[in-house]
């Protein structure tokens, strides 16, 4: 990794008194490098999250305060998600940032941004070299669902991180309905989790086929039935992100399912509903097992 580190320290210092755009299809690999890259270019810096307009304006006061001779350089992480209004009071700064400072947006989704922010930032695609992805599928080449796995760790650089950290992974997870459900009460979902997650939905997925419609309404009541205790709305954005490997992975094609599933992926304030969401995901799953 140490090579990707100096290759976005190079381009960030590279451009200092422009604003940049590092892009990844990977949220959690642009949340891992920035702190590490900043850390060697400079200690004034500022990270904002989804930033609002207040937000802005705080950002502008920073980078135009008095700087200890070296560089500032403001972190603005989901750059797709922020709304129009904050959007349009960052364009003039966006455009012509203090000499000695960057501005760097992050984003999963480059074609989201707005074509005024797209035509004021320079851009690096960030990517981890395929040669990890080929040793971490030798490692594990006897694995049931390596494929799966390895589709994973492209998509989720925490899980790529704790596959690597790990002398195995276990091949007979099922899917158990206390067990998953109980992953979502904390909030927080670690990346161990997350592969727990995806495993025991591909055997889900993989069972479905024989289930009734019995089932598949058994299984929502009970996890409706905790639904207070959860963060439901995180677990069907979840669920939807791994579905999509899934799918591929069995050459499903139906372009209407994938437009779909991006939808909840892509809404903004993860405001759709819930509960209605979950049961249509629940047919999808059934109706697409069943194929």
């Amino acid at each position: 990794m140490d090579d990707l580190i100096d290759r976005v320290k190079n381009f960030i210092t590279a451009h200092i008194g422009s604003s940049i755009c590092l892009c990844s299809n990977d949220e959690h690999l642009l949340q891992w490098i920035c702190p590490r890259v900043v850390e060697m270019i400079t200690k004034e810096y500022l990270t904002l999250n989804e930033p609002g307009i207040d937000d802005i304006r705080y950002m502008i006061d920073f980078l135009y305060s008095a700087a200890n001779d070296s560089y500032k350089i403001v972190f603005i992480h989901r750059a797709e998600r922020i709304l129009q209004e904050a959007t349009n009071s960052m364009l003039k700064i966006l455009e012509e940032p203090p000499f000695n400072s960057a501005i760097v947006l992050t984003t999963t989704r480059f074609t989201d941004l707005l074509p005024t922010v797209r035509s004021r930032v320079k851009t690096l695609n960030i990517f981890i070299d395929k040669g990890i992805f080929e040793s971490l599928k030798e490692r594990f080449l006897n694995h049931p669902k390596i494929d799966l796995i390895l589709a994973l760790c492209k998509d989720d650089f925490e899980i790529l991180r704790y596959i690597q950290q790990i002398e195995e992974i276990p091949s007979d997870i099922k899917f158990e309905e206390s067990e998953f459900i109980k992953m979502f009460v904390d909030g927080e979902i670690a990346a161990h989790d997350r592969l727990k997650m995806a495993l025991m939905l591909d055997d889900l997925y993989a069972r479905f086929s024989k289930w009734t419609e019995k089932d598949l309404v058994q299984l929502y009541l009970s996890i409706m039935k905790n639904s207070d205790k959860i963060d439901l709305n995180m677990m069907v954005f979840l669920m939807c992100r791994i579905l999509q490997n899934i799918l591929e992975l069995r050459g499903y094609r139906d372009v209407s399912t994938f437009k779909w599933l991006d939808s909840i992926l892509t809404n903004r304030l993860m405001n759709f509903n819930g509960s209605l969401t979950l049961l249509n995901l629940l047919i999808l799953i059934k109706k697409t097992a069943k194929r």
